[in-house]
C-alpha cells in the first residue's frame, strides 16, 4: 500500500522541481494549520526549518513584513533554487537562506523569536541535534 512513496527521482533535478507543487496536497493542511498558529509580530527574527520550495517560509515573510527576518534553511539545492526564483519575482526582502541542515544551523544563540518547520523536522538526520540547535538559537 506504500509502495507508490518509493521512487528514484533525482531531487535535484530541474525537471523535478518543475513540476514539484507550490504546496503538495499531502503538505497544505498542516501548512494551513501552521500559518494559524503564528502569532503575528513586527520585528521579529524567524527561522524556517526545512522550507523547500518556498512555502511557509515567503508566506511567513510577507505577513510579518518588512521589518522582520526570515531565515530559511534547507539543504535541497534545486529547492532552494526554485525558493530563491519565487522570493526574487515576489520582491521579498526579509529573507535570509541559508544551503544547510538544522543539524547546524549558522544563527547566533538566543537570537529567534519564532521556529516553524512543515513537514521539514521529519527529514532531518539527528532530530535530537536539529532540536538541540532549535533551543540554542531560541530566546528564553
Amino acid at each position: 500500500m506504500t509502495k507508490y512513496l518509493k521512487t528514484d527521482w533525482d531531487y535535484n533535478a530541474e525537471r523535478l522541481v518543475e513540476v514539484y507543487d507550490e504546496l503538495p496536497l499531502w503538505a497544505a493542511p498542516f501548512g494551513l494549520k501552521l500559518l494559524e498558529g503564528i502569532k503575528y509580530k513586527k520585528g521579529i527574527k524567524a527561522v524556517d526549518i526545512g522550507f523547500g520550495a518556498g512555502f511557509p517560509l515567503t508566506e511567513i515573510a510577507m505577513r510579518l513584513g518588512k521589518d522582520s527576518i526570515i531565515y530559511g534553511i534547507d539543504p535541497w539545492e534545486a529547492g532552494v533554487d526554485r525558493a530563491e526564483k519565487k522570493i526574487d519575482y515576489y520582491g521579498i526582502r526579509n529573507i535570509k537562506i541559508i544551503r544547510g541542515v538544522a543539524e547546524n544551523i549558522p544563527i547566533d544563540n538566543n537570537s529567534i523569536d519564532l521556529i516553524v518547520s512543515n513537514n521539514g523536522l521529519n527529514n532531518v538526520s539527528d532530530l535530537d541535534k536539529s532540536l538541540s540547535e532549535c533551543s540554542r538559537i531560541m530566546k528564553s
